[in-house]
């Protein structure tokens, strides 16, 4: 009896162990019921994710800078014109693997910045020189900007060197480019390396005749009038002239600052896969030093907005 007994109780604890095939089946159509579930509900919502993650991009991107100024004593330096441009007789740097230029000409927005949201409200004007005064001042004495032979959709051979000084040859298309985010970056080396376009201006130079900016607001049309209601929108003041500078890898920003230091430069996802993809800094340069304003996203959306939109409030 005692031997019956046990060996009916091993038999139930071994059943008890286990899961029989109609079990395991029913987990799996069970899992699956709620994986199909959870894509179906987000499905299609790429676009608040992005809005979203934008929200917090442009709160800590603009304390990274208020934090760098305090810290560093000015605003980060070697950011990106928003522009491509002929570099005037650029020499290549070798301690940076990267080139120069004390002046350009020809300048013309970037060809990857294609919302017109964002493109409609800025201006190519010629800087004044307190305007470039003032950003040398706040520590901005470098300004990337793309080779204009590579700012279109044919294959050329850029002005500038490649990053390890050899010539950048066969750089394809802009819109074919395969990392977007180095469109103002050094060239990559070897030949029909469709990557980076970009080199710096040299800002302390005093080049004559100074260069173009991007400016936003009212003063988009001249370069001279304060205000406008893009500037009051954002944060600032009507007395208040804007330009735009884009945080990229080659910012100081990122790297370099002793409290600041970011990995990698934050961009924003909601764009098309060859689009200009960085957010955008708003600086002032009606004051001495310049000064930041506003951060933006590479659409143009500032943070009150990026918000509603993030809510579903502003469709």
């Amino acid at each position: 009896m005692f031997i019956f007994y046990r060996s009916f109780k091993m038999k139930c604890s071994l059943r008890k162990a286990g899961f029989t095939l109609l079990e395991v089946l029913m987990v799996v159509a069970m899992l699956a019921i709620v994986g199909g579930a959870i894509i179906t509900s987000y499905g299609g919502l790429e676009d608040k994710a992005a809005k979203g993650t934008a929200t917090h991009a442009i709160a800590a991107i603009t304390e990274a800078f208020l934090v760098y100024d305090s810290t560093e004593g000015g605003l980060p330096n070697n950011l990106e014109s928003l522009m491509a441009a002929t570099p005037t007789s650029p020499q290549y740097q070798a301690a940076e693997l990267d080139s120069s230029a004390d002046a350009v000409s020809g300048e013309a927005m970037a060809g990857n910045l294609m919302s017109p949201k964002l493109t409609d409200k800025f201006g190519l004007q010629t800087a004044s020189a307190n305007h470039i005064n003032a950003l040398v001042a706040a520590g901005i004495s470098k300004l990337r900007f793309m080779d204009l032979k590579g700012n279109d959709e044919t294959v050329a051979t850029l002005d500038i060197k490649a990053a390890d000084g050899s010539d950048a040859t066969d750089v394809g298309a802009l819109s074919a480019i395969s990392i977007p985010q180095h469109a103002f970056e050094a060239p990559r080396p070897g030949s029909g390396r469709n990557r980076g376009r970009g080199y710096y201006l040299n800002l302390a130079a005093s080049t004559t005749p100074t260069p173009k900016l991007m400016y936003w607001g009212a003063a988009k049309a001249d370069g001279t009038t304060a205000g406008g209601y893009d500037v009051i929108k954002v944060g600032g003041q009507a007395n208040q002239i804007l330009v735009g500078m884009g945080l990229g890898n080659a910012s100081n920003l990122v790297g370099e600052g002793v409290f600041t230091n970011l990995l990698h430069a934050p961009y924003y996802g909601n764009v098309a896969k060859n689009e200009y993809c960085h957010y955008i800094a708003l600086i002032d340069v009606a004051s001495s030093p310049a000064k930041l304003v506003a951060v933006v996203d590479s659409r143009g959306d500032f943070l009150d907005e990026e918000f509603a939109e993030a809510t579903g409030q502003k469709p």
